[in-house]
């Protein structure tokens, strides 16, 4: 199994009827091509993987890079994978808005937090801040 991860800006045109095309043309391209992934959109720019058969993923990525819709495409990882993450969507989508944003902010702070604290045997400058950043989230 091969796999693409990408990302790019929406062109500044970009609409809610681009995104209704790009996933219809995706989702049936994808159907008939034994591809799968997941588009995530937010803040003017998407993230993607795709999943599949290497040169069909690799020719679909050709053809995103010339999509005038994108801007400054970038590819960020590919290669071999033992199985898909997204089996059972031709392209799964999501537009994160910024309620999520700081939902995931407040879970990985939550998440920092705690793995600092393993280190707040010995007193130090970094344990006094940690303990500090703890009161102002708590007064919050």
């Amino acid at each position: 199994m091969f796999e693409l991860i990408y990302r790019s800006i929406a062109d500044e045109s970009f609409s809610q009827t681009d995104t209704s095309n790009i996933l219809n043309t995706a989702r049936l391209f994808n159907e008939e091509n034994n591809i799968t992934g997941c588009l995530i959109f937010y803040d003017g720019e998407f993230i993607q993987i795709l999943e599949g058969n290497q040169k069909l993923v690799q020719d679909l990525y050709a053809n995103i890079e010339k999509d005038k819709r994108h801007n400054n495409v970038m590819l960020i990882a590919e290669g071999e994978k033992e199985e898909r993450i997204f089996d059972n969507w031709s392209m799964a989508f999501h537009e994160f808005t910024n309620k999520d944003i700081k939902n995931i902010n407040q879970a990985l702070a939550i998440d920092n937090f705690i793995s600092i604290s393993k280190f707040t045997e010995k007193p130090t400058y970094a344990v006094e801040l940690f303990w500090y950043m703890a009161k102002q989230l708590l007064e919050e």
